[in-house]
């Protein structure tokens, strides 16, 4: 058929639905993209990636006393091993930084008493932070931080008092006024302790002494005969129904504790991030029963960790449970001992009986105990950082001058790394000196990440060889994933965005576990958005573990996994940075793309065109309204290029926002076509409906298909209002017919 009998033959119907959003965009305020710019001089204190790295050290005799005469030529730096070159070497303290601003003329004459310091130039900032204690322990931590405020501290040490339970509170915020933070700290210490804890924990430790000699009792039942064999089943009944009890706390505990620990680093996360926009040392009194820590956020803290040492922020880690720390690994023992059970319990059924949740989740159990030891978390996050855990005592006046002692006085050196690569990978940092007896005190390392590339923002664990990904000359392109950004309303002086990144779940790597007959895989995505300048504005991140059923797993690999993401940005030019990574298959791929905003139109206007593939119900549980393709039928998924193939009954439908010039009496107009190799195949001009409660015409046009043959086509909407006219472009891609 030649191209002209086609257009001939071409029948286009448009099916037009206006639908009513209810998401109320006009009245939103648009997202505030544009980042503050940092006063000079403020950028994060340990500076990877850039001229060099900034460490502080505290130096200590053996009997714990201050070092105050190290020089330069007694210490040596290691980064991952290699022996690095000192390019600076200072010893800190009050009458130092006192006689600097002397000589850039910000004081008179500095003694130890009557310093001049300028705290903006020099910060030193000390965040106390109270974390979910009992009636005993918050009188301790409140003795303790007194301890802390009457020590003799400079006059550029700032100190602030947060609260964690849910949430962070500030009780007050950053001063040097000591009688405000006497009050802070008792308000802190007088808050109510959770109820019914202990009543609970007694109530399983007797159900774990009935349970104890169940694999006694499956034993001898083999050997039993009459009246025994009915008394040691009506135990093995208790026996059950104890176990059973004792699953239901656990798995609430699990739940508790990931919980908490999210919650806790997370509110820890924010405070580092934060501190970082201030040059100086910072310092974080952290009073805590045990930092929480499952698996699932062992990234979590090793990032905290992380981020802290770029910001320069020690953390000092109090357990304010003092001397009645000594069942503090009670709960890592009884995990261990149930995974042991569990084990003992299948090795001696040898396959004859069925497994248990329990035994089927020994490992797990085994490895979840061993971050059970929340004192043990303490001591990591605070010996990582360049401080030290106080733990196993109810006398706290001894270590809090010495906290009190190492923020007066410390060294600062730097270094410009001999390796460069941003492969996101840790590096250890190890400072060691020739003077024998002598104490080091220092942070343990950071991650090679970009500088800048995190746009501020902390790193979590999966997104660090993603950014790594993005630094290289060459982006890798290991398998393949779409994206496309699309562009909706405009408040001025902002336009609303929406980014969708696609993933066809077929190119990734599943690993099969044909004994529990389940699947796996686990993805990741990163998106940054960068001015003209490389700074970041935005970014977007996921981190995607999958499992399922092994006999669906067929099914899975024919559909994709859409993230979505929506911002506002002002008018300029942008680059688009996305990045997946295949983490079960250890491939990665990148693209990099410029983004246009232009300035917001005065008069009519349209969003990008969206390629329909197929319509979602409405789900219950997502409720994003910044989405303009979540609508009250259910959500819109976007075609990112897959070719539409024929077939009886196949419709192309394409969706786009219409918005009126506002105080305008003539109705939009609307003109569509269909282009094929640039010559137009088909128009048409279908009637708009009228503006929905927010000004707004949302559009649905739906062709059927049957008569196109293959090709890649192009779809133009043309909108035209008060002699005003805006246009937009799409295209899509008709497959090959598929033939028996």
């Amino acid at each position: 058929m030649s191209r002209s009998s086609t257009r001939v033959a071409l029948f286009i119907m448009f099916a037009v639905c206006t639908l009513w959003i209810v998401r109320g965009l006009a009245a939103q305020e648009p997202t505030k993209t544009a980042t503050s710019q940092k006063p000079a001089g403020q950028e994060a204190t340990l500076r990877i990636g850039s001229e060099e790295v900034l460490l502080d050290v505290v130096v200590r005799d053996k009997r714990g006393r201050p070092v105050n005469d190290l020089k330069a030529e007694e210490l040596e730096v290691f980064e991952d091993g290699v022996k690095q070159q000192v390019t600076s070497f200072r010893r800190r303290s009050v009458e130092t930084i006192a006689s600097e601003n002397k000589t850039a003329g910000n004081g008179a004459r500095a003694t130890a008493n009557n310093a001049s310091v300028d705290p903006l130039r020099q910060i030193n900032l000390v965040t106390l932070v109270f974390e979910r204690l009992n009636n005993e322990s918050r009188v301790l931590a409140r003795n303790a931080a007194l301890e802390f405020i009457r020590a003799e501290l400079g006059q550029n040490v700032m100190v602030a008092v947060f609260t964690l339970d849910q949430r962070l509170n500030v009780l007050q915020q950053f001063t040097n006024d000591r009688e405000k933070l006497k009050a802070a700290v008792e308000r802190a210490a007088g808050m109510a302790a959770s109820q019914f804890a202990d009543q609970s924990e007694s109530i399983r430790r007797e159900l774990e002494r009935l349970t104890s000699a169940q694999a006694n009792l499956e034993s001898a039942s083999a050997n039993a005969q009459n009246g025994g064999a009915a008394g040691i089943g009506q135990a093995a009944v208790d026996a059950k129904l104890a176990q059973m009890t004792i699953d239901i706390l656990r798995m609430t505990d699990d739940s508790q504790r990931q919980q908490q620990g999210t919650s806790s680093l997370y509110s820890l996360m924010a405070l580092i991030k934060e501190q970082q926009r201030l040059i100086g040392r910072k310092t974080v009194l952290y009073f805590s029963e045990g930092l929480v820590v499952t698996p699932a956020l062992k990234d979590r803290l090793q990032m905290t960790i992380s981020n802290a040492n770029r910001a320069n922020v020690s953390f000092y880690s109090v357990d304010a449970r003092g001397l009645q720390t000594a069942r503090t690994s009670d709960a890592a023992r009884e995990s261990l001992a149930a995974a042991v059970k569990a084990n003992e319990q299948q090795m001696r059924s040898r396959g004859n009986q069925p497994v248990t949740p329990e035994q089927i989740k020994a490992m797990d159990t085994a490895e979840s105990s061993v971050l059970k030891d929340a004192q043990q978390n303490l001591a990591t996050i605070a010996e990582s950082t360049g401080g030290f855990l106080i733990a196993n005592t109810n006398d706290l006046r001894a270590p809090m001058r010495r906290i009190a002692s190492e923020l007066a006085s410390y060294y600062e050196l730097s270094y410009a790394p001999v390796a460069r690569e941003y492969d996101g990978k840790f590096r250890t940092i190890k400072v060691q000196t020739s003077r024998s007896e002598v104490v080091l005190q220092t942070r343990n390392g950071y991650f090679a990440l970009p500088p800048g590339e995190s746009g501020g923002a902390p790193v979590a664990g999966f997104e660090m060889p993603l950014l790594a990904a993005l630094s290289t000359t060459k982006l890798p392109r290991e398998f393949e994933y779409r994206t496309a950004t699309m562009r909706f309303e405009s408040n001025a002086p902002s336009t609303h965005h929406t980014l969708v990144l696609e993933v066809p779940l077929g190119n990734l790597t599943f690993q099969s576990d044909a004994e529990k007959k389940v699947y796996r895989t686990h993805f990741a995505l990163l998106a940054l958005l960068k001015t003209a300048e490389g700074q970041v504005v935005q970014k977007f991140s996921k981190d995607q573990p999958l499992e399922g059923a092994l006999d669906q797993l067929s099914a899975l690999q024919t559909r994709s996994y859409l993230f979505e993401n929506n911002f506002w940005l002002t008018p300029g030019r942008y680059t688009l940075e996305t990045v997946a990574q295949d983490r079960q298959g250890g491939r990665i791929s990148a693209r990099r793309a410029v983004l246009i905003v232009p300035p917001p139109r005065q008069s009519v206007a349209m969003s990008s065109i969206v390629v329909i593939k197929r319509t979602n119900p409405p789900d219950p549980n997502i409720k994003d309204s910044e989405s303009p393709l979540l609508f009250s039928a259910g959500r819109i998924i976007p075609n990112l290029g897959d070719p539409i193939l024929p077939a009886p009954g196949t419709k192309v439908s394409l969706y786009f926002v219409v918005y009126p010039a506002r105080d305008v009496s003539d109705k939009p107009k609307l003109t569509l076509e269909f282009l094929l190799d640039g010559e137009v195949l088909a128009r048409a001009t279908p009637e708009l409906s009228e503006p929905d409660a927010q000004g707004r015409i949302s559009y649905i046009a739906t062709v059927p298909m049957e008569t196109f043959k293959a090709g890649r086509y192009e779809v133009r909407a043309v909108i035209q209002q008060n002699q005003q006219a805006v246009e937009e472009h799409a295209f899509f891609t008709i497959g090959e017919t598929q033939t028996k």
